[in-house]
């Protein structure tokens, strides 16, 4: 009971920070707890993760020419299109039919007026119909359609490394850290927080959360970390154990991440180091690594230096360690999945990966043939979708 009073008194001093301005009608904090679910991390028996896989289905990326996509780093679905961003390798956006058919490229990179030095963010306009990229090197976004025709750029106001529209009024900033050194920030009482609630100019600050718990000269890891899975917003401190669900009206606690079954570490705060960082991951933390659906969440916490996923019902609240061992081909590329649609995981697996060998009395080598035929190891990734079930049978520990 102690360690779930902490818990509670850790919630209100990390959002106490917010609303400095405005009447805390946006992102006003929330401090109920009823709409929070208690994920335990604990020792016990592992479920195999075939047994958890009830549909596999896919979608073949289609050729983009001398344009292709190397790492996959956002994911975006809208009713008939997929937008995927790749800001590493080809530094490009690419925009397919929901049947894989590309119908656009943005490849601008360059220094001009509509071109970008990075992409730090990819995200969709309220009306899904736009695509915007964040280009912190130049301080500005980049707005292009759905045919990669470009539209409009927007300074901004600090660097973001994520950038989200709550509504066709409303947007979110989410600070690197260094936000409060902007000029822009120097008269805002919450400079050192984290999340900014602003009005389509940026211009106008509605309100604030989550002030920077760590030094930012001393510890250089991203230190909020938001994801998006379809209109779900979620927010979590770098190795907290804490989700928060953000809305325009509130932000509350959606998931604790509890983890005092594995003796896990949670919560550092200014006398966070990259020195501690590195003592930190070869023990039991949880790294902000998740991906929410309509019916299940998947938690990849570390337990001991080591991957330990767990898989939670978001309707029965029921909790599965996940095990590693798979012997159904497709099966095990579950346990990278960074994206969701709708009720699905989905994972972008290179196509090279399909044309290694795999034994035919697999189960599941059927499907796996089946997207083998006719790629080559030149492609674009092939997405697949996973749609689960709780799993029956554990494995044999």
């Amino acid at each position: 009971m102690r360690n779930y009073y902490l818990f509670i008194l850790f919630c209100i001093s990390l959002c106490s920070c917010g609303n400095h301005s405005g009447s805390g009608v946006v992102g006003s904090i929330n401090g109920d707890l009823s709409r929070m679910d208690r994920v335990a991390i604990e020792e016990g028996p592992n479920f195999s993760v075939d047994s958890c896989i009830a549909k596999i289905e896919y979608v073949k990326l289609g050729n983009t020419g001398d344009v292709l996509i190397g790492k996959v780093t956002h994911m975006l679905f809208t009713p008939d299109r997929i937008v995927v961003g790749d800001a590493y390798m080809s530094k490009a956006v690419f925009v397919f039919d929901r049947e894989g058919n590309p119908r656009a490229v943005i490849n601008r990179l360059g220094r001009g007026p509509q071109e970008y030095q990075n992409i730090d963010d990819v995200f969709l306009t309220p009306d899904r119909q736009a695509i915007g990229i964040v280009d912190n090197s130049d301080e500005k976004l980049l707005y292009f359609d759905m045919d990669g025709n470009f539209l409009r750029g927007q300074s901004l106001p600090f660097s973001c490394h994520d950038i989200e529209w709550i509504d066709d009024r409303t947007m979110m900033l989410v600070a690197n850290g260094w936000n409060s050194l902007s000029p822009a920030l120097e008269s805002y009482p919450g400079k050192e927080d984290l999340l900014f609630f602003t009005d389509t100019t940026l211009r106008n600050i509605y309100s604030s959360a989550f002030i920077n718990l760590f030094d930012v000269k001393i510890f250089h890891t991203q230190p909020l970390d938001v994801k998006r899975f379809d209109e779900r917003i979620y927010a979590g401190k770098a190795f907290g154990d804490t989700i928060y669900q953000v809305t325009k009206e509130s932000i509350f606690p959606r998931y604790w991440i509890d983890m005092k079954g594995i003796g896990g570490d949670a919560n550092f705060g200014k006398d966070m180091s990259d020195e501690k960082l590195r003592e930190i991951i070869s023990r039991s933390h949880f790294s902000n690594s998740y991906v929410v659906t309509d019916d299940y969440v998947f938690f990849r916490v570390t337990k001991n230096g080591i991957m330990f996923p767990v898989l939670l019902n978001e309707h029965t609240k029921k909790v599965y360690n996940i095990g590693f061992d798979s012997r159904a081909a497709l099966s095990v590329h579950l346990l990278l999945a960074e994206f969701s649609d709708a009720n699905r995981f989905v994972v972008a697996v290179h196509a090279f990966q399909f044309l290694t060998f795999c034994p035919d009395e697999v189960p599941g080598v059927e499907l796996r043939n089946e997207i083998k035929e006719g790629l080559s190891d030149e492609d674009n990734p092939v997405l697949l979708f996973y749609t689960l079930k709780d799993p029956d049978v554990p494995a044999t520990e």
